[in-house]
């Protein structure tokens, strides 16, 4: 199984980038070049100053990096079972694959983006694990969520781009958490997850501290119970899934 995973996520990357005449290279184009642009508009142009001691490039990149994976995974997972329905219909492959294959297939262009950031700025490689591990949870339980809603509620393509959009600005990406109240920052750990994952980046990369202790065992709970029950969900109408394709 592990195998047929690995195989789809590769097919799944490749053929997002079929018929280019640089095929998978742009891919790895991409977060080099948001990298470089981030470095000319606000360490060239704005010149802004370091963040807690830390270059302020790295500072924005290192939760950048994070939010535009889970964002990308989510969505792409979401659209897993529709877009692959040829494949559920006419096979006997265990559809239960298709959203993970689409979430390990965003992996190739976050490592690049994160080795990126580890040229830039260094970092603990075992605190990065923890939380690359962190975003995987998180990404699979949405992932596996959404790709059941969406078969069901097919608007739900349409509006994901609009939840993305708030999820941005309600997650630390360009402002500091730390400067909002500690009642605004308790309110704002519990309803946004990614938050965790945003700052467990930070820190991992030491432009950061960590996060409160209370918001990691949150993170992980909340993860864990939401995967249990998107599986749950998924596999317990798997049939009803496959006759709505």
């Amino acid at each position: 199984m592990l195998r047929q995973l690995l195989a789809l996520a590769v097919i799944d990357f490749r053929s997002r980038y079929a018929g280019h005449s640089l095929g998978v290279l742009w891919a790895f184009l991409y977060p080099a070049a948001v990298a470089l642009l981030y470095f000319f508009v606000f360490g060239v142009i704005l010149r802004t100053g370091p963040v807690d001691g830390s270059p302020y490039l790295v500072w924005l990149l290192s939760a950048l990096a994070p939010f535009l994976f889970v964002s990308e995974a989510a969505s792409s997972a979401s659209c897993a079972l529709i877009d692959y329905s040829y494949l559920a219909r006419k096979s006997r492959l265990n559809i239960g694959l298709l959203p993970a294959a689409r979430v390990l297939s965003c992996l190739p262009v976050h490592a690049v983006f994160l080795a990126v950031l580890l040229a830039l700025g260094g970092g603990s490689r075992v605190s990065l694990l923890v939380y690359l591990a962190a975003e995987l949870l998180f990404s699979l339980a949405v992932g596996y969520f959404l790709s059941v809603i969406t078969v069901f509620f097919r608007d739900l393509k349409s509006l994901l781009p609009i939840i993305t959009q708030l999820g941005f600005w309600v997650t630390p990406v360009f402002w500091d958490i730390g400067a909002a109240p500690e009642r605004a920052q308790a309110v704002l750990r519990v309803i946004n997850p990614v938050i965790y994952i945003s700052e467990g980046f930070r820190s991992a990369f030491g432009v950061a501290g960590s996060c409160p202790v209370w918001h990691a065992a949150y993170f992980w709970i909340f993860a864990s119970a939401l995967l249990a029950v998107s599986a749950g969900l998924f596999f317990g109408i798997e049939s009803r899934i496959v006759d709505h394709l």
